[in-house]
């Protein structure tokens, strides 16, 4: 049987990027719960952003930093850093949510800055991207039979998944007012991709509708 390379090529890739996802995503959702479980009774306090050392740098020279904020509990001063590399600088006194643990505040870390919610966007990413490709193609040659309406909506529910992961990471907040504050005008970009999405779902609903009457 002959084999076609250009199809295994891009069945490999594809396949690739789903396990990938997959994995990323469980790591992900089980950092996640663990993280809930252990900081469900700390205490939470405004942080306020003071200072970013180098975090990496690619061979491509793109360099990205560890942020520092520091908050205060019980009249002292502490300091927290993100456990991840971001490319964005925020203003100072920039404010993030910061846990941390009432007998030892020393022990505490910046809302939405772990490591689980980069493993969940990269992973909700590797994982429905491929997916929605997939079905497009599925659609396309004919080998399904699903309404558009149905595509329409999961570009809607991508765009708006993604936006919102990307708020909640740099900004701590699912709430795009929030991200402002610690994003700045940079937040923009997310907001505009989130109320996108939003629109492009409704308009899919509300066009459904209209083709059942």
């Amino acid at each position: 049987m002959k084999i076609n390379i250009k199809k295994a090529i891009i069945i490999l890739l594809f396949s690739s990027a789903l396990l990938a996802g997959v994995i990323l995503l469980f790591i992900g959702i089980k950092d996640s719960i663990s993280l809930a479980i252990k900081t469900k009774d700390w205490f939470d306090a405004p942080g306020y952003f003071r200072d970013y050392s180098v975090y990496d740098v690619d061979k491509d020279g793109k360099t990205t930093y560890r942020l520092k904020y520091v908050f205060y509990s019980g009249g002292a001063e502490y300091f927290v850093e993100a456990d991840y590399g971001s490319e964005i600088i925020p203003e100072i006194d920039s404010v993030r949510t910061v846990l941390y643990e009432p007998e030892n505040p020393e022990n505490a870390i910046i809302k939405g800055g772990t490591a689980s919610a980069t493993y969940l966007t990269i992973g909700f990413m590797f994982t429905f991207i491929p997916l929605f490709i997939i079905i497009c193609w599925l659609f396309v040659t004919g080998r399904i039979k699903i309404r558009v309406s149905v595509l329409d909506f999961t570009v809607g529910l991508i765009l708006f998944v993604i936006a919102e992961l990307f708020l909640y990471i740099m900004g701590g907040n699912f709430w795009p007012i929030n991200a402002f504050k610690t994003l700045g005008i940079i937040a923009v970009i997310p907001t505009l991709m989130s109320v996108a999405g939003i629109i492009q779902m409704v308009k899919t609903v509300i066009n459904g509708a209209k083709e059942k009457k």
